[in-house]
C-alpha cells in the first residue's frame, strides 16, 4: 500500500514540470509513466535495474527523450502519514504508536526509520532537458535528499542540497514543487500569493466522495487562474466517465491577493468558479 501511494505521488511530480499547469491538463505524461511501472514488481520488491531500462522501449516514439529510470533512496517514513493526515497526522501517529503526545517530528522518523531495513526502490519515467525538476521533486521522499538514479548508462547521483536553479523556469518549477507539498488550507492558500508567476494559483482542493466507502481527499494544487474552469469541467468528465460520484471543492490564491473559489459535481452536471 505503500508504494502504491508512492506510486500516485511519482505521477503527481511528473505532471509538475515546464509548463506545470500546462502539462497536468495533458494524460500522455500519466500514462507513459505507467508504461515505466511493473505493478507486481514494484509491490513485491523484485524489480531490478535491467528491467526496468528495458520498458523504455514501450514509450512513445519522438517524446523528448524519454526514459525509464530506476531509482534507489532512503523513503521518509513521515511523508504518506502527512498526506493522509495532514495538520493531525503527529497526533494520530503518537497515538497509534503509543509515542508520547509532545514528541518532535524529528523523534518520529528516527523511531519509524529502526523498522525500515533497505532503500526504497522505484522505475519510473525521466524526460530529457527536465531531469532536474524531476531528480528535485523525487528527492522531497528522500529522507536526506539524495537520489541514485540509473537510466541505464550507470548509476549518478543527485543531491538536493546542491541544487541552485538559475533559469526562470527551473525557479518557478521548484516553487510551484514546494508550495504544493503544504498539508494545510492555511498554508497552501498563503503560499498562492507568493508565486511568482501571474497566471497561477494555489488551491486547496477537497474530493468529496458521495459514494459510501471511499475515502475523501485534500491536497494542495497548481491551477492556471485563466482556464480554472475549463480544467474543472474537465476533471468533471473524467470522473464522470469513470463512474465516480464526487464533489470536488477548491478554495485558491493568486499573487494579486485574490482568492477565487471553484467546485464541481460528477453527479449534477454543476461546474462553478467565483
Amino acid at each position: 500500500m505503500i508504494k502504491l501511494k508512492f506510486l500516485i505521488l511519482f505521477v503527481f511530480f511528473i505532471q509538475v514540470v515546464p509548463n506545470i499547469v500546462d502539462l497536468l491538463e495533458n494524460d500522455l505524461f500519466a500514462s507513459e509513466i505507467l508504461k515505466c511501472v511493473d505493478m507486481m514488481a514494484l509491490l513485491s520488491k523484485k524489480d531490478t535495474a535491467d528491467k526496468c531500462f528495458a520498458r523504455s522501449s514501450l514509450l512513445t516514439k519522438g517524446d523528448n527523450g524519454s526514459k525509464c529510470c530506476f531509482f534507489t533512496f532512503k523513503k521518509d517514513p513521515i511523508d504518506d502519514y502527512k498526506k493522509q493526515y495532514g495538520e493531525n497526522w503527529k497526533k494520530i501517529v503518537a497515538q497509534s504508536k503509543g509515542y508520547d503526545l509532545n514528541i518532535s517530528e524529528e523523534e518520529i522518523r528516527k523511531k519509524l526509520m529502526e523498522n525500515i531495513k533497505e532503500d526504497f526502490n522505484i522505475c519510473s519515467l525521466m524526460m530529457k532537458n527536465l531531469d532536474n525538476t524531476l531528480l528535485y521533486g523525487y528527492s522531497l521522499n528522500s529522507i536526506d535528499g539524495i537520489i541514485k538514479y540509473n537510466c541505464g548508462e550507470g548509476e549518478k547521483i543527485f543531491n538536493r542540497k546542491e541544487y541552485h536553479p538559475k533559469s526562470k523556469d527551473e525557479i518557478f518549477d521548484k516553487e510551484i514543487i514546494d508550495f504544493s507539498l503544504s498539508i494545510s488550507e492555511k498554508d497552501c492558500v498563503k503560499k498562492g500569493t507568493k508565486l511568482s508567476g501571474d497566471d497561477y494559483q494555489m488551491c486547496w482542493c477537497e474530493k468529496i466522495s458521495l459514494s459510501a466507502g471511499v475515502f475523501n481527499e485534500k491536497k494542495c494544487a497548481p491551477y492556471r487562474t485563466s482556464t480554472f474552469q475549463e480544467r474543472l469541467k474537465k476533471e468533471m468528465t473524467k470522473s464522470q466517465n469513470e463512474k465516480s460520484k464526487v464533489e470536488y471543492k477548491c478554495t485558491c490564491s493568486n499573487n494579486k491577493n485574490k482568492t477565487i473559489k471553484g467546485k464541481f459535481n460528477s453527479v449534477t452536471g454543476e461546474v462553478k468558479v467565483e
